[in-house]
C-alpha cells in the first residue's frame, strides 16, 4: 500500500520534465512576456497615474484655500504657486520625482489654455461664473526624464521605450450657497457700513436687536442705501443656537429681545471665548411683520462675536460692557474673512465667508 502511495505522488515517468518544457515554449513564444508586459507594466502605469492624481488634488486644494482665504494672496507675487503645487505632486510620488504646472481664473493666477476633451484634462470644461484653479501634474523620473520606462514591454514591442502619465485636478472657491450658521442674522446695511468697502477692520461694534416697532434703522453708506439695521435670532435653532439655511430662503425670526429658548447660553458665552469667526446669515428684505416677518437670506458672512448683553446673558468684551445708542439688547463683534471648512455648494454674493469644492 505505502509502495502504491509513494508512486502515485512520484508521477508517471513520462510527466517528468513536462512543466518545463511547458514554460519553455511559453518563454520562446512571448506569451509569459506578454503577461509580465500586461501586469507589472500596465500596473506601473495605473499606480503612477494614481500617485499624480493625488499630487493634482492636494496641489489644488491648497492654492484654492490660499486664494479663497485671503485673495491678496492670490497672486504669484505674493505667492510662489510653482513652489506649493511641485512640494504636493513630489510628496505624493513614490520616488519623489514629478513635475506640476498651475493655471486658474481669480486673483492673479496665470490663464489655462483653452479645454479640450482628453484624458490628461480635468473632467469636463472649466465653470464660466466661478472662481477656480487647476493643476496638471505629469510623469517626471528621478533622472530627469519625462517617461516612465517600461519593465517587459520593451522585449515584446520593439523599440517601446515608456510613456508619459498625466493627471488634472480642478478645484473651484468662492462664497457658500448654503450653511450651518449661528441662528443670529444681521443685515446688509450693517455689513455694508463696517465692513468699509471690504477692508474688513477688526474694529469691535455694537449691533443692537432690530426693533419693527421703532424702526431701527442703518445709516446709508457710500454706494449702499440705508435699510434696517441691527440683528434678529432665528428660529429653529438647535442646543447650540445652530441652523441650517440657503441664499434666497426666507426665515422667520425670533420675536423677543433675548435668544431662543433652544439655545444653551453656555453655547453662546463659547463663542466669546473661543475668538474665532462664526458664519452668521446676512439679511436684505424682510417680508410680513410681527411674529410673521420673513428675513431673506442674502448671503453669508464671517462674524467674531466679543460679547453679548442681552435679557439674562451678559459677557462683556474687553472693550466695552453696554451697547450704543442707549439699546437694550446687543451683540459685541466685527466683520472678517475666513475659509469655511469642510466645503459645499458655491453661490451667492461674496461677503467674506468661502468655500472650496472640487468640480473636476
Amino acid at each position: 500500500m505505502i509502495r502504491r502511495l509513494r508512486a502515485r505522488m512520484a508521477g508517471a515517468p513520462g510527466d517528468r520534465g513536462a512543466v518545463a518544457t511547458t514554460v519553455a515554449l511559453l518563454l520562446g513564444s512571448g506569451v509569459l512576456l506578454g503577461m509580465a508586459a500586461l501586469v507589472v507594466d500596465v500596473g506601473n502605469l495605473y499606480a503612477e497615474r494614481g500617485q499624480l492624481q493625488n499630487g493634482a488634488d492636494g496641489g489644488a486644494i491648497k492654492v484654492a484655500q490660499i486664494c479663497a482665504t485671503n485673495p491678496a494672496d492670490c497672486s504669484p507675487e505674493v505667492t510662489d504657486f510653482d513652489d506649493v503645487v511641485d512640494r504636493y505632486a513630489e510628496r505624493n510620488a513614490n520616488d519623489g520625482a514629478a513635475a506640476a504646472t498651475v493655471c486658474g481664473r481669480g486673483g492673479d493666477l496665470p490663464a489655462c489654455p483653452p479645454w479640450q476633451d482628453r484624458l490628461t484634462n480635468c473632467v469636463g470644461p472649466p465653470p464660466e461664473d466661478k472662481s477656480y484653479v487647476e493643476v496638471h501634474t505629469s510623469t517626471r523620473t528621478t533622472d530627469g526624464s519625462t517617461v516612465l520606462p517600461p519593465v517587459f514591454a520593451q522585449a515584446v514591442v520593439g523599440g517601446f521605450e515608456g510613456a508619459q502619465v498625466a493627471a488634472c485636478s480642478r478645484v473651484a472657491w468662492g462664497p457658500p450657497a448654503r450653511a450651518t450658521t449661528l441662528a443670529l442674522t444681521i443685515s446688509a446695511c450693517e455689513w455694508n457700513r463696517y465692513t468699509e468697502a471690504r477692508a474688513f477692520p477688526a474694529v469691535e461694534r455694537s449691533f443692537p436687536v432690530y426693533d419693527e416697532k421703532t424702526s431701527t434703522t442703518c445709516a446709508p453708506v457710500t454706494g449702499s442705501g440705508g435699510g434696517p439695521g441691527g440683528y434678529r435670532f432665528l428660529e429653529d435653532a438647535d442646543d447650540d443656537c445652530r441652523t441650517t439655511s440657503a441664499v434666497g430662503a426666507a426665515r422667520r425670526v425670533y420675536t423677543g429681545d433675548s435668544w431662543p429658548t433652544s439655545c444653551k447660553g453656555d453655547s453662546l458665552r463659547d463663542l466669546v471665548t473661543a475668538g474665532r469667526p462664526v458664519l452668521v446669515p446676512v439679511f436684505g428684505a424682510i417680508s410680513g411683520g410681527g411674529g410673521n416677518a420673513q428675513y431673506s437670506v442674502s448671503g453669508y458672512a464671517a462674524f467674531v462675536v466679543t460679547g453679548w448683553h442681552l435679557p439674562g446673558l451678559d459677557v462683556p468684551s474687553p472693550e466695552r460692557s453696554s451697547c450704543d445708542d442707549g439699546a437694550k439688547s446687543c451683540v459685541f463683534g466685527y466683520f472678517t474673512q475666513t475659509l469655511v471648512p469642510g466645503g459645499g455648494a458655491i453661490g451667492g454674493p461674496d461677503l467674506g465667508a468661502r468655500v472650496v469644492a472640487p468640480i473636476g
